[in-house]
């Protein structure tokens, strides 16, 4: 599933634009028993050092930025 993003870090924490739309639906899919890969488009520059999370943050599988696909394991 490809989700929007501001940043990614290093753990697969993603940032949002803050309205929980997507970590609502996550929760909703979460609660059925569907596990999707979450993957996020984002620039180079927008992986960054850390995001921070809160308890209801669901982790990205992956980032794929112009430069490379980096994979996250939870």
């Amino acid at each position: 599933m490809l989700l929007p993003g501001l940043a990614v870090d290093g753990r697969g924490v993603r940032l949002g634009r803050g309205g929980g739309s997507y970590d609502r639906v996550l929760a909703r899919l979460e609660a059925a028993g569907a596990h999707p890969h979450l993957v996020v488009l984002l620039y180079d520059e927008e992986v960054v050092a850390r995001v921070p999370r809160e308890p209801h943050d669901h982790l990205v599988s992956a980032v794929v930025t112009p430069a490379a696909v980096r994979r996250f394991t939870a």
